[in-house]
């Protein structure tokens, strides 16, 4: 017979219950049935009359909740996009003692002396420096507070991640009296496979997991899929049924634009499209207005037309001198000179053209696709 310690009852191999004598048989059929099972997930249980405190927001887009505590939110987008200079903007707000160089309609909640965590598995660590610098010049800091705790762990294993991250964020709140903000900025290096099923479902719960046990909101960074508008795999796919938000990074030439995507709490009208791009002189993304939204079809049409008429232009293996260029571009749209170039300077803007070292014009492999 088994004991079962938490009863002074007896399971036999069968599956059959001992009642030792003397016990009370009406309660003993309560403990070990359907009452006992109501009363063991009681806690899980939410009723008109439930003792609920309202979520504490950390992120806000034009007064929508777009982030709160306990919960995870994904910014997406293509490679080289202006994801990890946004969510350089939700860490310089995140961390500014007072005023910040944020974007309108932006709120960040003030981590209130809290820790502030990032996690890069991407960049090379003097190009993290070199962000690192820029999220401090936009908040006004002349060097780290003791609370931004940035780490670059490239250099570590694959299964070394999750427990880097974990103790981490452990001692922050420990140290700090609670965590503000955790970015990721590189989820779906946290596993070998953003495909297979298993991994990609185990670390979503685990990044969800974390932002409930240290009561914080967890950022994470994924790429899209090649030539796509998903995130990336089966992690992608996951991301987006658990994410309390998610936001879309798209380009157009030099020009960023915050797109909402999937909102949970908010209605995606009532988001604007918030345009970025990089300035030289500050060394970081600054914004550059509202692009309407009823413009965003029409654009769309434009520049997928302006790509074709690219690949025909530049059709590989071909390269074209400028002057070859415009005559071609004459050519194949039926335009004059001057719209030709405009249509130039618009390839250019927009990457779909590189020039080589010998000077001539050819299509640019990494950007073909809108």
């Amino acid at each position: 017979m088994i004991k079962d310690t938490q009863k002074d009852t007896f399971t036999q191999p069968d599956g059959s219950v001992h009642i030792p004598e003397g016990t009370d048989f009406n309660k003993l059929q309560l403990e070990n049935g359907a009452e006992a099972i109501l009363t063991k997930y009681s806690y899980l249980q939410i009723t008109d009359s439930t003792a609920i405190s309202p979520p504490v927001e950390v992120i806000k887009i034009n007064g929508e909740t777009i982030s709160t505590e306990g919960n995870i939110t994904t910014i997406s987008g293509a490679a080289k996009s202006g994801k990890s200079a946004f969510s350089g903007i939700l860490i310089a707000g995140a961390i500014a003692s007072g005023e910040y160089d944020g974007f309108p309609g932006i709120d960040i909640i003030p981590n209130n002396g809290k820790a502030v965590l990032h996690f890069d598995t991407e960049q090379a660590r003097h190009k993290h420096q070199k962000n690192l610098n820029g999220i401090l010049r936009r908040a006004q800091f002349e060097s780290c507070p003791s609370y931004f705790l940035s780490y670059n762990i490239r250099q570590e294993t694959t299964e070394d991640y999750r427990l880097i991250t974990e103790k981490l964020i452990e001692a922050a709140h420990e140290k700090f009296n609670g965590v503000h903000l955790v970015v990721i900025d590189g989820g779906a290096d946290y596993i070998r496979d953003v495909n297979e099923p298993n991994q990609s479902n185990d670390l979503v719960k685990y990044f969800e997991e974390l932002a409930i046990r240290f009561s914080t909101s967890i950022i994470i960074i994924v790429h899209l899929n090649p030539g796509t508008e998903k995130e990336r795999g089966h992690f992608g796919s996951q991301l987006q049924r658990k994410s309390e938000s998610v936001l879309s990074i798209k380009t157009q030439g030099d020009i960023s634009c915050l797109e909402p995507k999937f909102l949970r709490s908010a209605g995606k009208g009532e988001i604007p499209l918030i345009q970025f791009m990089f300035d030289k002189q500050k060394d970081y993304h600054v914004y550059c207005g509202i692009k309407p939204q009823a413009e965003t079809d029409k654009d769309k049409k434009r520049i997928e037309e302006l790509l074709l008429l690219a690949q025909k232009v530049f059709a590989p293996p071909l390269t074209l001198a400028y002057t070859e260029a415009i005559e071609s571009i004459m050519k194949h749209s039926q335009k004059q000179v001057a719209t030709a170039k405009e249509r130039f300077k618009e390839m250019k803007a927009h990457k779909f053209i590189i020039q080589g070292d010998d000077k001539n014009w050819r299509l640019n492999p990494d950007n073909a696709e809108v």
